[in-house]
């Protein structure tokens, strides 16, 4: 079976991450769907952002009304000094406009700089180029949120709710790097999804640095699948690159679980980008997050 090929924030190798466009693109290129990032705003509606710190992935800076909001919150596990999606009503944050987190790695996609608006969970589930197709929502900080008395996943529940989503055909699949957060989605949003679990190396437990299989048990016995850095999947070959499948695949498939990789990018390649992205495409995966979906689509289709 070929992977799916999931559109990593949109095309973010070639748009600002999480926007609509970026989204747009991704499916245009030929991605079976896309994965998105959401955060919550003071107000209660979900914005896709890579994380709740609006510096590096936003205007705002340029926006002097908005000084006074600045101050230093948790974001990622870090402490940074900003401004903050809950700190603001979704209305203010109409004039702001996404730009590119990685500029110097990415300058075609900062040509696109100050272009596109800052769109909700709700706008994206409504654009018809989701008709059909798999959106993977990754909830952000959700228990530093929860704890704080924000209920995200009531709150993702309820719009999944108003969505037409399951009549256009659109396949949903949920994701955190939070174990209760992830079970507090299960239980609000209902079987009609599909859970998987986000870790990598750094988040395995006991100080491992290879996955057991009694974690991977332990997992399927909680969600449909696992997501995973690409180094915990496939050790290095001879041109320094994760293509070699270490065995965590078969396993998962073995235990009955879905098992997605992330991320692929055209940058990471040591030489050639197709044969780097053939050997990952043929390792078994059953979903590939990727920053270029139309690099990944041609593989998968064999028209490279």
């Amino acid at each position: 079976m070929a992977p799916l090929v999931l559109g990593h924030r949109g095309a973010c190798g070639y748009r600002p991450e999480n926007t609509l466009e970026a989204f747009e693109l991704a499916i245009l290129q030929g991605a079976d769907g896309v994965e998105c990032d959401l955060v919550p705003t003071r107000d209660g509606e979900l914005i896709l952002r890579h994380e709740n710190w609006l510096n590096g992935t936003t205007d705002i800076e340029q926006h002097p009304e908005f000084a006074d909001r600045e101050r230093a919150g948790y974001s990622d596990g870090i402490t940074e000094n900003g401004f903050f999606s809950e700190d603001f009503d979704y209305a203010e944050l109409d004039s702001i406009r996404a730009r590119e987190r990685l500029p110097d790695l990415r300058p075609g996609s900062a040509k696109f700089d100050g272009q596109f608006k800052i769109p909700t969970i709700d706008q994206l589930l409504a654009a018809p180029f989701m008709d059909g197709k798999t959106l993977v929502i990754e909830v952000k900080h959700g228990m530093h949120f929860t704890r704080k008395g924000m209920d995200i996943a009531g709150i993702l529940a309820r719009k999944l709710a108003e969505s037409s989503w399951k009549a256009r055909g659109i396949k949903l699949v949920l994701e955190s790097f939070d174990y209760e957060m992830m079970q507090l989605l299960q239980k609000a949003c209902g079987a009609d999804k599909r859970y998987v679990f986000l870790t990598e190396q750094v988040r395995l437990p006991d100080n491992e640095t290879k996955l057991t299989k009694s974690y991977l048990e332990k997992i399927a016995g909680d969600f449909d699948g696992v997501s995973l850095d690409l180094p915990l999947l496939l050790d290095l070959d001879e041109t320094g690159t994760n293509t070699i499948p270490n065995g965590s695949i078969a396993l998962a498939h073995e235990l009955g679980i879905e098992i997605y990789g992330w991320t692929l990018k055209a940058e990471d390649a040591s030489e050639s980008v197709d044969e780097y992205f053939a050997k990952v495409a043929a390792s078994g995966l059953d979903g590939i997050f990727v920053d270029q979906p139309d690099l990944l689509r041609s593989i998968v289709d064999g028209t490279a």
